[in-house]
């Protein structure tokens, strides 16, 4: 049987495998195709509104906003959109009184002022002055010509690659810097072009960009290069290393940004008030901010009036500035905050273990509740474990995992439905009748237990039958001994099953039934006691039924015996039963015909009642030794629930037993005397009637010297 069960177990395990990886090949086009692709990013979005809250941006980075505000107060004064070049100086000339690290325009120069070329000078007189502002510049797929100082402006700002790293597929063929004067005046340059996931949501940015044989830098990164001292770059296959720091990319060379919690991003100035406190430095007035806010900072300068069109789709915000993208960019290399996506091996390996267990779990799983525990749990897990990576920055592929699992899950349920479920079903179907449900449900989760064979347990089992069934059916026509029978043995089967039992088979009116196998029951013995008595006390309503309908009265004997028996499977290979077998079985059905002898209702043996004494009210009944048995059991009749026995059965077993003393001392008189007594409290108490019979015996014809006091039943 462990054989066969071992047997049984590899094959769950090798059908969940295989069904495991055949979801795993079908998830693969699904990624491939980039069908799953737009649910992963959508994901990702969740993860970043999860974990943003409370993630506060850097300090270390400031932002100079032509708001609304801005345009306003400007248009009160007389300056219309688009401003005067001019409007900017005072900015960089404030960000050079405070001592900020750099400055970063987010605004295109690539067209000569509309204001004029003095327009342009008074800018760039502030731009040199500082010396530390980066400009945009602006990469286009089209062809134009190139002036010589261009070619200085590309020489200034593409990459210095530490070793021969030119653009494979390049993208761009020109580049468009600021006018001339700016162009000179400014310490860097980058590129503010970027590109949006298909769903137009902006995850990442490329941080150089390519441009005929060179790498141009995008905007963020030229300024954090210069301001953390510059260094060499080169590209490696997984990232990017500038001077001593490798910043991760993804296979299209992008930076996966981590934004920050809105509420609490970069430090945001008005434009204009930044305006006005230049100006009133600059003629000895208090200033609305104070130039310490700006001290040791890198100050973004860009657009967020919503008029002016740089507003973009982010994780974290529908509406979110354009310049702060750049800003986050900096941001992420300054505080090392890099996220990284799993590489596709690991996260296809990742795949097929989800499948693969998700398939051996269902196909082992022992009953629907333990089923759907365990999913939950591998769910949950599953759940956890993105949760966990995404905290430690590193974003793993949920909707391919959890894809794979429910896939895993719904086609290995279907196929265990479609085979084992119909055995199950088939199991359920043929033992309902005959076991509680707790105990089917043991079956269906071992299944092995319906194999032949057999296993030696301690149990209790129970034998009933119909006092005088031969002689009442005689009297009754075949459709009316078939109506009482089955409502009697309706009665006594429900009783049985509800008290955990199992009905081992019918015999005309007879039952068998036994208790504490295939689930173990400690209580077995008393369980039996119990079931008897209730049954006991339904036949007393049945009685009354019965006579109601014209129908005899019914009386039963149940005899239980607790003992080491052999339970498991009996028969042939193609037909068997579940049973017990042995003499501990055998006495249980001799206990029951007994009662005849007797005249008791319930007859238990002595280990029954050891096992069942702090559950039951009892009194001995004698030494008995059966048919077939050389050695002699004491038995007890089993008469009420432990603490239920009224008061004159009380009294009539105590007279009982003070006669049974006397009669087992061999003094008759003194035993009938008690057993006279005994039924002048219950007249109905077949016991006494029983001994006093036994007694008159003895005296015409005492017992032999030496006499054990024990009876031998000769009949069954």
């Amino acid at each position: 049987m462990r054989f066969a069960t071992l047997f049984e177990k590899k094959g769950k395990i090798a059908a969940g495998t295989v069904i495991g990886i055949i979801v795993w090949i079908l998830m693969l086009p699904l990624h491939f195709t980039g069908f799953l692709e737009s649910f992963e990013l959508k994901a990702y979005d969740r993860l970043c509104q999860f974990f943003v809250a409370g993630k506060a941006a850097p300090r270390d980075i400031v932002l100079v906003a032509v708001d609304q505000g801005s345009l306003d107060a400007a248009r009160a004064q007389g300056i219309n959109w688009p401003w005067p070049r001019q409007m900017y100086a005072p900015i960089v000339r404030f960000a050079t009184r405070a001592g900020a690290k750099a400055v970063v325009f987010d605004i295109l120069y690539t067209e000569p002022s509309s204001y004029g070329v003095e327009d342009d000078d008074l800018l760039a007189e502030a731009l040199r002055d500082n010396g530390h502002v980066y400009l945009p510049v602006f990469l286009s797929g089209e062809a134009r010509g190139e002036e010589p100082w261009e070619r200085e402006i590309i020489t200034k700002t593409a990459l210095p690659l530490a070793k021969d790293d030119q653009c494979a597929t390049p993208g761009n063929n020109s580049m468009i810097p600021p006018v001339r004067a700016l162009s000179e005046a400014a310490r860097g340059f980058g590129n503010v072009k970027t590109f949006p996931d298909t769903d137009g949501i902006f995850r990442r940015i490329p941080p150089a960009f390519c441009y005929r044989s060179d790498w141009i830098p995008a905007i963020g990164l030229a300024a954090f290069r210069d301001a953390e001292g510059g260094g060499t770059v080169s590209f490696r296959k997984d990232g990017m290393v500038i001077g001593g720091l490798t910043v991760p990319l993804d296979g299209q060379r992008t930076f996966l940004l981590t934004y920050y919690d809105p509420d609490r991003e970069y430090q945001r100035y008005s434009a204009y008030n930044v305006i006005s406190s230049a100006l009133a430095l600059e003629e000895g007035r208090k200033p609305l901010y104070a130039p310490e806010s700006f001290k040791d900072k890198i100050v973004f300068i860009g657009f967020t009036a919503p008029g002016l069109f740089d507003m973009k789709s982010t994780p974290v915000s529908s509406i979110y500035p354009g310049v702060s993208i750049h800003a986050t960019l900096v941001a992420n290399l300054l505080q090392k905050d890099f996220r990284t996506r799993i590489s596709p091996p690991a996260v296809f390996s990742l795949s097929a273990a989800v499948a693969v267990f998700t398939g051996i779990t269902v196909m082992l799983a022992g009953g629907y509740g333990t089923l759907l525990l365990t999913v939950l749990c591998y769910t949950g897990g599953l759940l956890a474990f993105i949760l966990f990576a995404f905290h430690r920055n590193l974003w793993v592929d949920a909707i391919l995992l959890l894809a794979s699992l429910g896939f895993a899950f719904a086609f290995t349920a279907a196929f265990s439905y479609a085979t084992e479920g119909r055995h199950k079903r088939q199991i359920k179907q043929t033992f309902s009748h005959y076991m509680s449900d707790l105990l089917i449900q043991d079956l269906l989760r071992n299944p092995e237990k319906l194999r032949l064979g057999g296993e030696r347990r301690v149990l209790s089992v129970f034998f009933s039958d119909l006092a005088g069934f031969t002689s009442m059916s005689e009297m009754l026509s075949p459709e009316e001994v078939v109506g009482l029978l089955n409502k009697y043995l309706t009665a006594m089967t429900d009783i049985i099953l509800e008290s955990g039992g199992i009905i081992d088979k019918y015999e005309g009116d007879a039952i068998m039934a036994f208790w504490g196998s295939p689930v173990q029951q400690e209580d077995h013995a008393a369980r039996a006691c119990l079931a008897a008595l209730d049954n006991q006390e339904r036949l007393v309503g049945l009685r009354e039924e019965f006579q109601r309908a014209g129908l005899p009265p019914v009386y039963a004997r149940i005899g239980i015996n607790t003992g080491e028996m052999i339970i498991g499977n009996m028969g042939s290979s193609k037909r068997f039963d579940f049973t017990v077998i042995g003499d501990s079985v055998n006495l249980a059905s001799r206990l029951e015909g007994a009662g005849k002898e007797y005249g008791t209702h319930i007859t238990i043996s002595e280990e029954t009642w050891r096992q069942a004494e702090d559950r039951i009210e009892v009194r001995e009944l004698d030494l008995l030794q059966v048919k077939g048995k050389e050695k002699p059991v004491r038995i007890y009749e089993v008469l009420a629930r432990s603490g239920a026995l009224d008061d004159g059965m009380k009294e009539t077993a105590r007279l009982f037993t003070e006669g049974l003393v006397q009669y087992r001392a061999m003094r008759w008189d003194e035993a009938v005397s008690s057993f006279r007594q005994a039924l002048a409290v219950n007249p109905g108490d077949g016991p006494s009637k029983t001994f006093i019979q036994r007694c008159e015996a003895f005296m015409k014809d005492p017992p032999p010297a030496g006499w054990d006091g024990v009876y031998r039943l000769t009949t069954k």
